[in-house]
């Protein structure tokens, strides 16, 4: 449908799935492509419809997710390339499980998940991954403008800034609007971003996904443009 809508005749598009980590994920690949010169332009796309996914009366999760889609443009360009750091582990802590509401009617697929133990995960390895990317490209942490994580759990982000050692002013959040929205969320506040006119041109921001998997990583991204305070 969004190929149509642009009239882009000669465009391809895959799907790629990594749920909460899904649009850092969809992020590398696209960049890997660029690099590579198979591409010169991509449009990343993050998109959920999670209400569709959750048990309404499972009040320890579904009060948690939102829906939500956002998108960025990447273009070659000339300039320094940044590289990304990003992991698998072991375990399931969010899933989807099987429930019967009917014997009769056909099993539904709904999200479960294991809230203090993906907290205890986040707050572990997203610190650590992002000290990773800063040394993978030779940067300090005093080099990054903005911290933009997945927005999973505020206090997630808080802690995250205490163990880097950050004002939290550095990690702009907008989950208390939408809930989590999984893949989407990064690109939604990134768009806000934009349009509240907070990225400069020459900015440094470190993207941060985590999530089921599990997985987690992070890239660094040069803001090329000023943000559009119009809106």
């Amino acid at each position: 449908r969004v190929q149509e809508a642009l009239g882009a005749d000669g465009a391809v598009g895959f799907d790629l799935n990594a749920a909460c980590s899904g649009f850092l994920f969809a992020y590398n690949t696209a960049q890997a492509y660029i690099s590579s010169g198979i591409c010169r332009t991509i449009l990343v796309i993050g998109s959920e419809s999670l209400s569709r996914l959750v048990d309404w009366t499972d009040r320890g999760t579904c009060i948690l997710f939102g829906d939500g889609a956002g998108a960025v443009l990447l273009k070659a360009a000339e300039g320094k390339s940044y590289r990304p750091a990003a992991l698998t582990g072991p375990g399931v802590l969010g899933r989807a499980r099987s429930i019967d509401q009917d014997p009769k009617e056909t099993k539904t697929e709904y999200i479960t998940m294991n809230g203090k133990d993906v907290f205890q995960f986040a707050v572990r390895n997203v610190p650590q991954v992002i000290q990773e990317v800063l040394k993978e490209n030779e940067l300090s942490i005093e080099d990054i403008d903005w911290f933009v994580l997945h927005q999973a759990n505020a206090r997630i982000v808080d802690a995250v800034a205490r163990r880097l050692r950050l004002d939290i002013g550095k990690f702009p959040m907008n989950l208390q609007d939408y809930g989590n929205t999984s893949s989407a969320s990064i690109p939604i506040l990134l768009n806000e971003l934009d349009r509240k006119g907070v990225l400069k041109k020459g900015q440094r921001i470190i993207l941060a996904g985590f999530g089921a998997g599990l997985s987690w990583g992070a890239s660094v991204l040069e803001w090329e443009i000023d943000s559009n305070t119009k809106g």
